[in-house]
């Protein structure tokens, strides 16, 4: 019951926008704007804690009931990638600085909770698995169809890709600017998810019986 739909909306206008705006900067920011726990990586968890305010919104005036589910599954998993970029909460406990002027920040086993960590992320993970399958179960009993905006959808796939396998391991190289390259495609990469939050739905497939007919 997935579709795909192609719609032309204004935040697709705006990603457009934003892209030729990030990677434009890319190459004029200070490289320190890339390092963990600086401006980019802030400004992602800010993008990310916005796509769980959408959610908790979409919860409150839902329009199928059981999508909550769906709902709730995707606050998980914004909540688990705000861990990420916060390193499992490495970033509150710095413990020097590099040569470059990068800071450092203890290992996840050495932090007082580091124990649980990895445990309660896959905890979380495992609920979230099972909300989106019961809810895709359910769909598919009730007919209940989900319209995704493949544009939102496809910035989301493709700068996700650029960012983790490409200026990540550096299969393209940029010289200094990789790093920032790879902040900026994770930002758009986000700010597409945000937008496929926003825009997603839900409808009720209903079938029409003519019981009647006159010819």
């Amino acid at each position: 019951m997935l579709n795909f739909e192609i719609r032309y909306t204004k935040a697709l206008v705006i990603l457009c926008i934003l892209t030729v705006i990030f990677i434009g900067l890319s190459f004029v920011l200070p490289i320190e704007y890339s390092y963990e726990n600086h401006f980019l990586e802030n400004l992602e968890v800010v993008i990310l804690f916005l796509g769980i305010v959408i959610c908790i919104g979409k919860i409150r005036d839902f329009i199928l009931y059981d999508s909550i589910k769906f709902y709730v599954a995707s606050i998980i998993i914004y909540i688990l990638m705000i861990g990420r970029e916060l390193s499992w909460g490495r970033v509150f406990y710095p413990i020097g600085i590099d040569k470059n002027g990068e800071q450092i920040f203890v290992k996840v086993h050495e932090l007082w909770y580091g124990s649980v960590v990895y445990p309660t992320v896959g905890i979380l993970i495992l609920i979230a698995l099972i909300l989106l399958g019961v809810y895709f179960y359910q769909s598919r009993r009730q007919g209940i169809c989900w319209y995704i905006p493949l544009g939102e959808f496809l910035f989301f796939i493709v700068t996700s890709i650029l960012s983790q396998c490409v200026f990540d391991r550096g299969l393209v190289q940029f010289g200094n600017y990789n790093q920032l390259l790879e902040e900026s495609c994770e930002i758009i990469a986000y700010i597409s998810l945000v937008c496929c939050t926003y825009d997603i739905s839900f409808k009720r497939r209903y079938i029409h019986i003519r019981y009647f007919s006159i010819r």
